[in-house]
C-alpha cells in the first residue's frame, strides 16, 4: 500500500501543523514548527517513548539528563526505549518527520483527535510539503543499487539509491518495510500485482509471501525501516538488502543514533 502527500491527514495543535498517515501498525507523522519554535508545546515535555525520526528543515535539540545534542537538517535519528526521560527543543522554524509503531486499538477518528485537543484541517487548507532528499552522490551505473544501513533498536534504517534499470532481476523479498520515496519513481512489483510510487509517497510492504521487489526504470531513492527480526528470519531477501545488512555499515551504539542522509 502507499499514500501520496495529498492523502496525509492534517491537524494543528499549539501552533504546530501535523500531517500523518497510518500504515497498518506504524504511523508516519510530519510536524511543522513556526518561527517561535517549540516553546510552550507538548514536544518539550519529558518523554520515555522511542523515536525513529528525520529532521527535514531547521534543527532540533535533544535533551536527556545532563547532556544535550543538536541534530541538523538532513539527519535521521533514533532514541531507543528504556532510557532516561528526554525532551526535544526547537528554537525556530523546523520540520520533523518520523515513524512510530502504534497500538492496534488506537483511535484515530476525527472525534477522538478533536477530544485530545487537535484541530482538524481540510487537505487544501495548507500548502503541500516536500520530503527529505537522499544524498545525490555519484551517478549509479545501470542496474546498480547502493544502500547504507543503520541498526536502530528493533528496526534497521536503510537509505538506498537505484540506478537506471535496477531491481528487475532481484530476488523476491518477504520482509516488511515502512518508508518513503526521496526522489524519482519506483515500481513495487508483487508476485501477481504492481503499484507505482513517486517522490514524496509513503509505502508499506507487508511481510510475504507474496513477496515484492523494488524496480526503477530511472534513477530513484528511498529511505525505509525494516524490523530486525524479519532480516534474521531466514525468509527471502533481495540481495542488496542482505548485503547492506552484512557489510558492517552502522552507527556506533549509544543512547541515541544519528545518521547523516546527505
Amino acid at each position: 500500500m502507499h499514500v501520496t502527500p495529498s492523502e496525509l491527514r492534517i491537524l494543528r495543535q499549539d501552533g504546530i501543523l501535523i500531517r500523518f498517515a497510518l500504515l497498518e501498525s506504524v504511523a508516519y507523522v510530519v510536524a511543522e514548527f513556526p518561527s517561535s519554535g517549540s516553546s510552550g508545546t507538548s514536544i518539550e515535555l519529558p518523554c520515555a517513548k522511542p523515536h525513529w525520526g528525520f529532521v527535514l528543515e531547521g534543527a532540533i535539540t535533544l535533551e536527556a539528563e545532563d547532556a544535550q545534542r543538536t541534530i541538523p537538517a538532513g539527519s535521521a535519528f533514533h532514541v531507543p526505549p528504556g532510557g532516561a526521560p528526554h525532551r526535544f527543543r526547537i528554537d525556530g522554524a523546523a520540520r520533523i518527520a518520523g515513524f512510530e509503531p502504534i497500538d492496534a486499538v488506537v483511535d484515530a477518528s476525527d472525534a477522538a483527535l478533536a477530544a485530545r485537543g487537535f484541530e482538524l484541517l481540510p487537505s487544501d487548507a495548507v500548502a503541500s510539503t516536500s520530503i527529505i532528499s537522499a544524498a545525490s552522490g555519484a551517478r549509479l551505473e545501470p542496474a546498480q543499487i547502493e544502500a547504507r544501513t543503520w541498526p536502530m533498536s528493533s528496526f534497521v534504517l536503510t537509505e538506498a539509491r537505484f540506478g537506471p534499470g535496477s531491481g528487475y532481476l532481484a530476488d523476491w523479498c518477504d520482509a516488511p518495510h515502512w518508508g518513503f520515496v526521496t526522489d524519482g519513481r519506483l515500481a513495487i512489483e508483487w508476485e501477481g500485482d504492481i503499484e507505482v510510487v513517486a517522490a514524496g509517497d509513503l509505502y508499506h510492504c507487508p511481510g510475504g509471501p507474496p513477496g515484492h521487489r523494488l524496480e526503477a526504470a530511472d534513477p530513484a531513492g528511498i529511505i525505509d525501516l525494516t524490523p530486525v527480526e524479519a532480516l534474521r528470519a531466514g525468509t527471502r531477501l533481495a540481495p542488496w538488502r542482505r548485503e547492506s545488512v552484512e557489510d558492517g555499515s552502522s552507527t556506533a551504539p549509544g543512547s541515541i543514533a544519528v545518521a547523516s542522509l546527505r
